[in-house]
């Protein structure tokens, strides 16, 4: 009995090593097919399926990280600067409908066309997650919390934003603060 513990066990190991394995194969395979697509963009990594709207006009910097569900729309351009984590089914969505044109049955493209969505550095965007069009989040260090909708720029730093519509609710976030100050 204890024999075919040991043997069951080295089974699931050797599977999960496999998986393993197998599961940084599809992270690297697929972060360098969206490299190619990608308007400009320095290291990143994609864990998981993501939807993308026209990826030309995606700009995204060094150390950033999309995680699975996230669903960029860049009709738009959208920029995601250095040391960004999209987390698990975030959406960025840079454009919206011309509501005149759409009520009117104008023919055509309505799409409003605007400067985009500006993510600057050192952000964090919690698990789904909503950043509309023409939002800039300008400030460093900005954690949005799960679950908000950013219809307005963030231009503070050291904050998290939260709720629907977001709105800042913590600042002073500082790396040398303990537990305490939170």
């Amino acid at each position: 009995m204890n024999a075919c513990r040991i043997i069951n066990s080295s089974l699931i190991i050797m599977i999960s090593n496999f998986v393993n394995k197998y599961n940084m194969f599809c992270v690297k395979f697929r972060t360098c097919c969206y490299r190619n697509m990608f308007k400009k963009c320095g290291s990143f990594t994609i864990w998981g399926h993501i939807d993308v709207v026209y990826p030309k006009n995606i700009q995204i910097g060094e150390g950033c990280s999309i995680n699975h569900g996230c669903y960029l729309n860049a009709y738009n351009p959208i920029y995601i600067g250095n040391d960004v984590t999209l987390s698990a089914n975030v959406s960025i969505i840079s454009t919206g409908i011309d509501i005149k044109a759409w009520m009117s049955q104008k023919k055509g493209d309505k799409h409003i066309k605007n400067e985009g969505v500006y993510v600057g550095n050192h952000v964090w965007i919690g698990a789904n997650s909503l950043i509309l069009s023409g939002v800039r989040i300008s400030g460093e260090y900005v954690v949005v919390a799960a679950g908000s909708v950013v219809t307005k720029d963030i231009t503070e730093s050291y904050c998290v934003v939260a709720g629907c519509p977001a709105a800042v609710s913590y600042t002073h976030l500082r790396a040398h603060e303990t537990d305490s100050y939170l």
